[in-house]
């Protein structure tokens, strides 16, 4: 996939997943909670498909809905009491408020991370924390590529004990817990075995063995320069307005959201822009493909 935002310089995608992030876990605002799922959501489905959002969709929905119940089980703040619980502590509307905030937080964070694990491939990691930080650049390079090969390997095994599983007959509880430690301690063997591999290979190689080299392909474009600054101004005018009380909000002891000027909602259409860049980026990519095959 070299598409779209996938074909932006490394930095400038870095700039993006750090300024999306960083804004959600800073500013807990519902506004910006609810346009950065909307930004995620739609590049989820822009580069893996609704198959992968429905997935997503899926696993979230539960997390999400454990964080709402226990939030307001183990956090009693507020004034707003709806009523008591079986123990006596009360159980308030700001708590709960805040456990669907939180919820929603938990859900954007695992989208954003989905699209950083699908862009931010190895030589892209390697270049940019290649110099700085070359062993921990390494480590993260080599747990994004064994994630992906561990999780086929477990298909694979999965799928063949599941065909022996059924060839031999036996049902129940018991045998299916059995097929299941099977195919667990096959999946923990080959991964002590393929990281003995990898470090002899690397060892065979000379690793730490002198002044280590890169290469890369990746060139800074004019195209690159001016995304780049525009999500450092978007992050500088969010940070001011906010640090100016434009934005301001607030879940203990009283849910309240201010918007106390045209700024803040500036901000909210500037964030939503920052949001959709990928998506927007990949649709005018699609759209330019289709053009230039009705032209052939």
């Amino acid at each position: 996939m070299n598409t779209g935002f996938t074909r932006n310089h490394p930095i400038t995608q870095l700039v993006f997943f750090v300024s999306v992030i960083g804004v959600n876990m800073i500013i807990l605002h519902p506004v910006f909670l609810l346009i950065s799922f909307i930004g995620g959501a739609s590049y989820i489905c822009c580069i893996s498909g609704f198959g992968k959002m429905f997935k997503l969709l899926g696993f979230n929905s539960v997390t999400a809905l454990m964080i709402i119940i226990i939030n307001p089980l183990i956090s009693h703040g507020g004034v707003t009491v709806l009523t008591y619980l079986p123990d006596g502590n009360p159980l308030t509307l700001e708590s709960i408020i805040f456990g669907c905030a939180a919820a929603v937080l938990m859900t954007v964070m695992i989208n954003w991370f989905s699209c950083i694990n699908k862009l931010m491939t190895s030589d892209r990691i390697i270049y940019l924390f290649g110099k700085p930080a070359p062993k921990l650049a390494l480590l993260i390079s080599m747990v994004l590529n064994f994630s992906g090969k561990l999780s086929a390997h477990y298909k694979e095994v999965k799928d063949a004990r599941e065909c022996l599983y059924r060839a031999s007959g036996k049902k129940g509880l018991i045998a299916r817990l059995r097929n299941s430690v099977t195919v667990f301690s096959s999946i923990i063997q080959w991964s002590l075995e393929n990281s003995v591999d990898t470090a002899d290979s690397m060892i065979s190689r000379g690793y730490c063995s002198g002044k280590r080299t890169s290469f890369d392909l990746f060139m800074f474009r004019k195209q690159d320069i001016v995304v780049t600054a525009l999500f450092l101004v978007i992050d500088v005018y969010i940070i001011y307005s906010y640090i100016n009380d434009m934005i301001s909000f607030s879940y203990y002891p009283v849910f309240t959201i201010g918007i106390n000027s045209t700024g803040a909602y500036i901000a909210f259409v500037l964030f939503f822009i920052l949001c959709m860049t990928p998506y927007l980026t990949e649709k005018r990519e699609a759209r330019k493909w289709k053009y230039l095959q009705s032209r052939i």
